[in-house]
């Protein structure tokens, strides 16, 4: 078997976005891989709470590489690795959105505490993922006194972040673009291939016998570190730049054309 793990993003890539879940057709054939025992790992910008396999459509992956890197997880949900952030990092981000009323959410380790601006945000998500179970008020902007978050979702306009970075730079926070205007943060070096370099030592995999499927510009570092990486044709153009090949768009079931090809060529 030339590879021993399959890494998936989610949103654009298994699901589309605006849909509940995966389509049947790309479980499907996710779980028909799996089962010639290739590893499954979700790498995704969502926190592992946010990434069941409703979503998923079934799809139970081996592994969990979520919130753009910063948490690690095996098949029962156990922590393997956290990047948290650090109080002055929390703090940094708590004062600039309050000061323009952006809203801000946090990802904690049971949910999504919004810390400013609560309704719009859960309004957010509720339109875009049809999921608000796990966006709960934290305008007492007290869930950290239990433990740190390891990553944060904003919104606010790009000259903002530019802003941002003129003011807080020193920290080094990255701000992601899920959409325009829509941004994942995460501490400095913090990516989805550091993540599953995290796994690379724990599984022995090597890079050659790892093969990623993305869409967005978060999953380029991934891309570059695999031996061979797909993009969604609806993806990014960094993205599309980094990728080894294009599959159709997530609209059109790409990833289970794209894992077809690489595992079931004889059905072509």
């Amino acid at each position: 078997m030339r590879y021993k793990a399959i890494i998936l993003d989610v949103d654009g890539t298994l699901v589309a976005h605006g849909e509940p879940s995966a389509r049947p057709a790309v479980a499907g054939m996710v779980r028909r891989v799996q089962a010639l025992g290739v590893k499954v790992v979700i790498a995704t910008g969502r926190t592992y709470y946010a990434m069941n396999t409703s979503i998923l459509g079934g799809i139970k992956p081996d592994y969990a590489v979520c919130a753009n890197g910063a948490q690690v997880l095996d098949e029962e949900g156990n922590l393997l690795a956290s990047e948290d952030f650090t109080p002055e990092e929390m703090y940094a981000l708590v004062d600039y959105f309050e000061d323009y009323d952006y809203p801000l959410a946090f990802c904690f380790s049971d949910s999504y505490y919004v810390y400013v601006e609560f309704e719009k945000m859960r309004r957010f998500y509720k339109s875009v993922t049809g999921h608000e179970e796990f966006v709960r008020d934290g305008e007492d902007q007290d869930r950290h006194l239990r433990d740190m978050p390891f990553g944060a979702f904003g919104i606010l306009p790009p000259e903002a972040v530019e802003d941002f970075a003129a003011r807080y730079g020193h920290l080094g926070l990255q701000f992601v673009p899920y959409h325009p205007g829509y941004y994942d943060i995460n501490r400095a070096g913090t990516t989805k291939a550091v993540g599953v370099k995290k796994l690379m030592e724990r599984c022995g995999w090597k890079a050659d016998e790892l093969l990623s499927m993305g869409d967005n510009d978060n999953d380029v570092p991934l891309m570059k570190l695999v031996g061979r990486s797909w993009c969604m044709a609806n993806g990014s153009d960094a993205a599309k730049a980094a990728a080894s090949a294009i599959a159709p768009p997530v609209t059109e079931e790409g990833v289970a054309a794209a894992l077809r090809q690489e595992f079931f060529p004889h059905e072509f």
